[in-house]
């Protein structure tokens, strides 16, 4: 598709006689095919890292955090990005989510895809439907990489 815009100058426009619309149609070349334009919104949603130990805890507590045991569970196909309130880096391919519930997801990573590059947090475009899903949404990293998410797992304490 070609898109043209002509200028007339205020001269130019009292010369057009406006009663004869094929002379006005062949000076811009107006077909009779008709083109929408649509302007869309993007939103971008940050999930900062998440430190979920306070400074004044001390760290002893930093110890007792790291020593906790997870054991994963199904959660389901998508996730709900008004509930997500920060991210950490996991295993390799895997970055932990954190809910507002208090609830830790684990977000399986595509191929090819490091925990590591998402270590100051994650970035996506908000979907329609507002919710993070497995192999339809991508999250970004302020590193540049690109990653899709291959399964959701909820991470309960043993």
């Amino acid at each position: 598709m070609t898109v043209g815009v002509t200028v007339l100058s205020h001269s130019a426009w009292g010369q057009i006689d406006l009663a004869q619309p094929e002379t006005f149609g062949s000076m811009i070349d107006v077909s009779d095919t008709s083109y929408q334009v649509r302007v869309e919104q993007r939103v971008i949603i940050r999930i900062p890292r998440h430190t979920p130990i306070n400074a004044s805890m001390g760290s002893r507590s930093t110890a007792k955090i790291a020593a906790i045991r997870y054991k994963e569970e199904k959660v389901g196909k998508c996730l709900l990005m008004d509930r997500l309130i920060g991210s950490r880096p996991g295993r390799k391919e895997s970055l932990d989510l954190v809910t507002r519930d208090g609830l830790l997801i684990r977000a399986y990573l595509g191929d090819g895809c490091l925990a590591r590059e998402f270590y100051a947090g994650a970035y996506m475009e908000r979907a329609s439907d507002g919710k993070l899903c497995i192999d339809r949404d991508v999250l970004h990293a302020r590193t540049g990489a690109k990653c899709e998410v291959d399964k959701f797992r909820l991470l309960v304490p043993q």
